[in-house]
């Protein structure tokens, strides 16, 4: 890809990609892209004994939700491929990541078609899995939960985009 793609307002993606967070062009938003960058997210900022992906946490939310949730479930945190995760207390204070996140999430939501803002299922699935995650993560008292590498939080996320791909053409 040329280099006169990128500005100063860019980032380049693992598809080689550049996604500019000022102009958030929906043609440089790709799937791969945010099923790769989540799947190297950390949950909770990073700050757990083991590594647990955003990708895990999105395809959790995925598999909880209603049917006509789940695209909208599985890519509610997809800006933060491209913004990084950061610790809800942290996002209060800064509400000009808020409305650039806001913002970001509009332009994906437009682009994969699904309904923004959230559906209140997905705030309530959001809710669960950070109780969960810090039961199964921090307190050690959920000892089914299994934390995935990052390829199989990859391989699951995709996997999962392509089920909504098939119920949508359904």
């Amino acid at each position: 890809m040329p280099d006169n793609l990128h500005t100063p307002n860019s980032i380049r993606t693992n598809s080689g990609k550049y996604f500019d967070l000022l102009i958030m062009d929906p043609d440089t938003i790709d799937i791969e892209d945010i099923a790769h960058g989540l799947s190297f997210m950390p949950r909770f900022g990073g700050q757990l004994d083991e590594f647990l992906s955003v990708a895990q946490h999105s395809v959790y939310a995925y598999m909880m939700a209603e049917p006509q949730n789940k695209l909208a479930a599985l890519l509610h945190d997809a800006s933060e491929a491209y913004m990084l995760d950061m610790p809800s207390p942290y996002k209060k204070l800064l509400p000009d990541y808020q409305a650039i996140e806001k913002r970001l999430s509009g332009v994906i939501a437009e682009k994969f078609g699904f309904q923004f803002p959230f559906a209140d299922q997905i705030k309530q699935i959001d809710s669960e899995l950070l109780g969960l995650e810090w039961r199964a993560m921090v307190l050690k008292t959920e000892p089914n939960y299994v934390v995935w590498d990052s390829a199989e939080a990859k391989r699951r996320f995709m996997e999962a985009y392509a089920n909504c791909l098939n119920v949508v053409e359904s």
